[in-house]
């Protein structure tokens, strides 16, 4: 089989085509319908000028109709860019402007808020239009051949997708990823559905992070259904798995709480496979997940967009080796250098969109330095200690403190603030403000700084928790802030002071 992402489809569609490949709330496509509708969607793209090495930007809420998009622009060789639908307009903007993307869709509701295109870009709304004077793709695809008019021009080694995520400057930066590195990713994970029969998964990953598509391609590898879960609320959890009877779900460990809290009754026995990771797992939430699926093989996977799986711990072996991220995975090589993991294999990403220093320094021949401090067993089991750089993981999220503290610099009343990530137990880490206050001024509730927010920056990056401190301790050379010695203060005025839980003003 050819390593690229069309091919996945294509194979699924001429194998089983009447096979059930997605759902969406009571939607269902086939896989011969979602390939028509992408050879449909293939001719249109190519009729408004989209080629090879193109970006076509997304920012819409899920919704079936964008497979079609997702794979058409696969096949033409153009490179699929989705956006958070949470972004704010400015934020967007940015990412347009760093992008240069010939296409930009959004739904209607993301589209009112404002242009975020750029002149000669094409606008599109996905979905319905509303009031909208932009080309409708839906209605637009519908009036094109299901068959492509040109044979496909892709080779493994481009571009098929450049995902966003937050570094440490603020600005966000695009993972490359090439056909063939995608292509493996979804190998790789596929053979998890060797055991499940013809039963598919619910997939709770929002599809703007590269890991929402690759569980889809996972699936489709195996020729199993996806089965889409928007919200991913505990009990719309709780009714898909009475309705679909899926085999798998992946879930951070904020999602696999609201499933334990559901209230709706399910059969968990029928479940054979449970995952989770992006954030710290706590040994008893999986001990909680084994009682409520008791026949389910249980895994904590480690990766990054930048690299893909890396690293599970499976089954038996996390009770007996709490906290760590387990071995690497087949063909993956791994090392420590000064206490650092650093990961080579044929998943890599090809590098940072246009910012060749930023890959230059996270991508030495061939090695990615993770940011991640690790330690290592006498039989290789990687446990994470601590991160070397500054982004915050937070509910699957990656969060850049520079961002969040530059929109926070004209809060009234601040001379100065510095956001650091807190471990906790649903959302791996938290986003905390801590600030350096005007004479007379008091500690802000965290509600007003959330506020002051609203609109500058996305939701998930606001802070939970907000602390005053008397000075912000800086280095005596350069005057930057001492974000781990920061940190380090919060964590012990947590500990011994229970207005720690919820901030507060911390004296001396």
């Amino acid at each position: 089989m050819v390593q690229t992402i069309h091919s996945i489809l294509s194979v699924a569609a001429h194998t089983v085509p009447n096979a059930t490949a997605a759902t969406l709330r009571d939607e269902r496509q086939t896989f011969a319908e979602v390939h028509a509708h992408t050879g449909r969607y293939i001719n249109l793209l190519a009729s408004l000028g989209v080629s090879k090495g193109d970006r076509v930007m997304l920012q819409a809420d899920f919704e079936l109709e964008h497979i079609a998009l997702y794979f058409a622009t696969q096949y033409l060789g153009a490179i699929f860019a989705p956006v958070n639908p949470a972004f704010r307009v400015a934020e967007v903007r940015d990412i347009a402007d760093y992008l240069q993307p010939t296409l930009v869709v959004q739904d209607a509701s993301h589209a009112k808020n404002g242009p975020v295109v750029r002149d000669g870009t094409i606008h599109a709304i996905i979905g319905p239009s509303g009031s909208s004077t932009s080309l409708n793709l839906p209605s637009a695809a519908e009036g094109q051949p299901a068959i492509p008019a040109l044979p496909s021009p892709v080779m493994p080694e481009d571009t098929h997708a450049i995902f966003l995520t937050s570094g440490s400057t603020g600005r966000p930066k695009g993972v490359e990823i090439t056909h063939q590195a995608s292509w493996l990713r979804s190998m790789i994970g596929a053979s998890r559905f060797v055991n499940c029969g013809g039963r598919g998964e619910l997939l709770t990953f929002p599809m703007f992070h590269w890991a929402g598509w690759n569980y889809l391609m996972e699936n489709w590898a195996y020729k199993r259904a996806a089965h889409f879960i928007p919200n991913a609320s505990g009990d719309e959890i709780a009714h898909a798995i009475n309705k679909h009877d899926p085999a798998f779900i992946y879930a951070i460990p904020a999602i696999w709480e609201r499933v334990l809290a559901s209230k709706v009754p399910f059969d968990g026995s029928r479940l054979r496979h449970i995952g989770s990771g992006t954030s710290k797992f706590d040994i008893e939430l999986m001990d909680r997940l084994k009682a409520r699926f008791p026949n389910a093989y249980r895994g904590i996977f480690y990766g990054s967009t930048e690299f893909g799986g890396a690293c599970s711990l499976i089954d038996e072996e996390i009770a007996r080796r709490p906290g760590s991220v387990g071995l690497p995975g087949s063909g993956i090589e791994s090392r420590v250098v000064d206490g650092e993991l650093q990961l080579r294999g044929p998943t890599v990403m090809k590098g940072y969109y246009n910012l060749p220093e930023q890959t230059a320094e996270v991508l030495q021949d061939g090695w990615y330095r993770t940011g991640d401090l690790v330690e290592v067993d006498g039989d290789g089991f990687i446990t994470i200690v601590g991160r070397a750089r500054e982004v915050i993981r937070s509910g699957g999220e990656t969060i850049a403190p520079a961002e969040v503290e530059l929109a926070l610099r004209d809060f009234p009343g601040l001379r100065g603030v510095a956001v650091v990530g807190l471990d906790d137990p649903v959302w791996g880490e938290i986003v905390c403000a801590v600030t350096e206050l005007e004479a007379g001024c008091e500690c802000p509730p965290v509600e007003r700084l959330r506020s002051h927010l609203e609109g500058r920056i996305a939701s998930f990056k606001h802070p939970r928790r907000v602390f005053a401190l008397p000075e912000l301790p800086r280095t005596a050379a350069t005057g930057q802030i001492m974000r781990s010695r920061i940190k380090q203060i919060v964590i012990e005025y947590s500990a011994m002071s229970a207005a720690g839980e919820s901030g507060g003003r911390i004296s001396g």
